[in-house]
């Protein structure tokens, strides 16, 4: 379908430009009074997004599978998580270029696409350089996707109370997606096989396009822009160096390779930033983050990537080490965290009502820090560290809903692609930063304690504990984040 744009339509994206502006000095950026939308656009990219951040963790659970069945070394294995998180990391920002650039529904049904096609490459792969190879693939087509499906709900949703209800939603599926990868992933490969982790992923895909291509309206940019390939291209390289660096340290903090492509992506990274610096349209939108809420927001956002990443991560660990449980075994022990996700995603427009974004960004951190304290002391007991779990699960949307309302709400509609494309690689970019660091914070407890006699079971429960204790600061920080944008909503309404 062709997407064209009229001069009335100009006139009408004009006027939200302009009550944009005028509440983004407000601190605000919805429009309340605006017309509802139907919510199948909704249904098309949540979906889409549930899919995406599913399949960024299923797949762990099905890796000693496929290395005994396809067969597949351990260093092929480590590429089909890598190679997946390294190019969905370092494509989020062009991703959104390209939504803006090409029209959101036109890029969301591409990423749809090549995400499709990267599953059947991957499940019918018949040997490891197919496979990751085709997690590379799927990469690119999550990282348009993704972008594409926040800057839908952005520009779809205009009625302030709708577009809290749809923020909502889009992060609630994103966070339950993640954990119950995990679930699902156990499932799979116990009843079906390792292949359908992936090929579960056609008719998911086919109903999100039927739903996007019937309800997805046309939205083309408002004027010619280009893809700014020259900065695409280092900025993509510079994500790909940061992702490159931050996966390299599982090798140890003390790697080269890790802190030499870190170095090397800073480096890019400032090239960049200066090249885009006073554009009118920039591919990188750094005066966003000039804005201290868009700034603590993408801060908060990373964070909490490194607690949801982490947790499930550690406690697959303890499970299955601890505890000696099965994959499967494993899932359904995660499915409460998972359950407690989807109650409190559903209340959180609610608290949100009641006690601000800030408030309820606050009530997340403290729920993370409690769960992760009973964690950090290694309890022996299972039951205690699913209750754990689960309310640490409890505040995941309590803190990823009110995140993306507040970074949203600067950014305008023009630029809702790149906007959300940078608060979703800061999201990004936290995930493998805990799984790099905190994976590292097990590995050297674990051997700490085997070196010192331990039994491996309980050497895994004070490896886990150690790790768990990380994340107890990294959640303190996040406190204190909120607690910081509590106060500059407050003082903003004080000026209202």
């Amino acid at each position: 379908m062709t997407e064209t744009t009229s001069p009335a339509d100009v006139q009408q994206e004009n006027k939200h430009e302009n009550e944009n502006e005028q509440d983004k000095e407000k601190g605000r950026g919805n429009h309340p009074g605006e017309p509802r939308a139907s919510w199948m656009p909704m249904a098309a990219v949540g979906v889409a997004q549930l899919m995406v951040m599913l399949d960024a963790t299923v797949v762990n659970v099905a890796l000693p599978s496929i290395g005994s069945r396809l067969p597949a070394t351990p260093s092929a294995l480590q590429w089909t998580i890598s190679a997946y998180i390294l190019m969905y990391g370092s494509l989020l920002l062009f991703g959104g270029r390209v939504a803006d650039v090409i029209g959101r529904r036109r890029a969301f049904l591409g990423g749809l696409t090549t995400f499709a096609i990267a599953s059947v490459l991957c499940g019918l792969a018949p040997d490891q350089e197919l496979l990751i190879a085709g997690r590379a693939l799927q990469g690119l087509g999550a990282a348009i996707l993704s972008a594409a499906a926040l800057s839908l709900v952005l520009t779809v949703y205009r009625d302030e109370a709708q577009r809290k209800a749809a923020l909502a939603l889009w992060s609630g599926l994103g966070v339950i997606g993640a954990i119950l990868g995990a679930v699902l992933g156990g499932l799979i490969v116990a009843t079906a096989g390792w292949r359908w982790a992936f090929l579960i992923n056609i008719p998911v895909s086919l109903a999100a396009g039927v739903i996007a291509l019937r309800s997805l309206p046309a939205l083309a940019p408002t004027a010619k822009r280009s893809l700014r390939l020259p900065s695409a291209f280092l900025a993509t390289a510079g994500l790909a160096a940061l992702s490159y660096g931050l996966i390299r340290l599982h090798d140890g903090m003390t790697s080269g390779a890790a802190w030499g492509s870190t170095a090397l992506s800073a480096l890019l990274l400032t090239v960049v930033a200066r090249m885009e610096l006073g554009k009118d349209d920039p591919l990188l939108p750094l005066h966003l983050l000039r804005i201290a809420t868009y700034r603590l927001s993408s801060l908060g956002l990373l964070l909490a990537a490194v607690v949801m990443m982490s947790s499930s991560y550690l406690a697959s660990n303890y499970f299955q080490g601890s505890h000696d449980l099965s994959a499967f075994e494993t899932g359904l022990a995660l499915l409460p965290m998972g359950l407690a996700s989807l109650v409190f995603a559903l209340v959180v427009p609610g608290l949100i009502g009641r006690v601000g974004p800030g408030g309820a960004y606050l009530t997340g951190a403290i729920a993370q820090i409690a769960g992760a304290a009973v964690l950090a002391t290694g309890p022996s007991n299972i039951v205690v560290a699913v209750i754990a779990l689960a309310v640490i699960g409890a505040g995941l949307p309590t803190v990823f809903v009110p995140l993306y309302g507040i970074g949203t709400s600067h950014v305008r509609p023009e630029e809702a692609g790149v906007g959300s494309g940078l608060l979703n690689t800061f999201n990004e970019s936290g995930a493998a930063l805990g799984i790099a660091v905190i994976g590292t914070v097990l590995a050297t407890s674990l051997q700490d304690e085997l070196d010192a006699g331990t039994a491996a079971p309980e050497a895994m429960t004070a490896g886990v504990g150690t790790g768990f204790l990380a994340l107890v600061v990294c959640a303190a920080l996040a406190a204190c984040v909120a607690l910081a944008l509590h106060r500059l909503a407050r003082t903003t309404d004080g000026r209202s």
